[in-house]
């Protein structure tokens, strides 16, 4: 008798908690279901607006055609290049922060707020202000190459791809780098004191203990945070544009995969082709994600079948 009143109270509860997040649910599908629904129907047509109002339907034929484009092609290189920098680059230095933010010094709490300044600053200020240090000719970074001696003439910065990338590099880790800290460091509060005492009775040294103790205890933060930053990643627009003035170069330089849609969408006029590659976006996201989730799942078997 008492099991089934339990029983009932929890389906009353549950029912109640799925009420009140229904209007939430329905919102989050209106503002997001339709737009997304309505790029995937125009992956499907030809739907140019300089071609005119008509917009036949050709099946696969755009995604055919992201497998065979050489800008796609030269885009995906260099969001791998972006990628693999920010997100694996990004996450293991927030966690060398973190770390040792962790540690008790004089000045830690000041030391921590001062960490949160990047991530106060707007997205777009944070490009404008990258690119007037960066100005071929007024920057300040060439104002102290030159006071240094290591220059004699102003180095144009953003107008080289290969400089314009590696800015952009910079600007976003810049920028994203207090969310991850903050979030390596309360993960690594979370890992019980007594854990290093009894390592350190054991012997084990900073490394090790690091090793195998705070990295297997940090595994959900990190998993979290690659995927996050794997996200961000993938769709990184406004300091492009910014950096830029809305070009991605020079010469394609800082071109990335999403920044191309937009190219597409907006400056070719190609909605079909630009839905297109949204949609693979979009596909490309939840392949990552998921990839980050069984390497981590997979981790956690592994080390679950040793200590057995």
């Amino acid at each position: 008798m008492g099991v089934n009143l339990l029983e009932r109270s929890r389906r009353r509860d549950l029912r109640f908690g799925l009420l009140l997040i229904a209007p939430a649910v329905l919102i989050i599908a209106m503002l997001l279901g339709y737009p997304m629904g309505y790029a995937v129907f125009m992956s499907f047509h030809q739907w140019n607006d300089k071609l005119g109002m008509e917009h036949p339907f050709i099946g696969l034929e755009n995604y055919g055609q992201l497998l065979t484009d050489p800008a796609v092609h030269r885009a995906m290189e260099r969001t791998a290049y972006f990628s693999v920098i920010t997100v694996i680059g990004g996450v293991a230095l927030a966690v060398a922060i973190a770390v040792l933010l962790n540690r008790e010094f004089r000045g830690r709490t000041f030391a921590r707020v001062l960490l949160l300044v990047p991530w106060a600053v707007p997205p777009v200020v944070n490009g404008i202000m990258w690119k007037l240090i960066f100005d071929g000719s007024t920057g300040i970074a060439n104002t102290i190459l030159r006071g240094l001696g290591l220059t004699e003439e102003n180095v144009q910065w953003l107008s080289d791809p290969a400089l314009a990338m590696n800015i952009l590099v910079f600007a976003e880790m810049w920028k994203l780098l207090p969310f991850l800290c903050l979030l390596m460091l309360a993960a690594l509060q979370g890992i019980p004191s007594n854990l290093y005492r009894a390592a350190a009775i054991d012997g084990a040294g900073p490394w090790r203990a690091f090793w195998r103790i705070t990295l297997p205890n940090m595994r959900g933060a990190l998993m979290f945070a690659l995927i996050v930053q794997s996200m961000w990643s993938l769709k990184v627009f406004d300091t492009i544009y910014v950096l830029t003035g809305g070009s991605g170069g020079p010469a394609e330089g800082t071109t990335t995969i999403n920044f191309l849609a937009y190219l597409v969408n907006f400056s070719n006029l190609d909605r079909g082709y630009g839905s297109a590659m949204a949609v693979g976006i979009m596909i490309l996201v939840l392949v990552v994600a998921v990839f980050w989730i069984l390497l981590f799942g997979g981790f956690r078997r592994k080390r679950g079948e040793a200590h057995a």
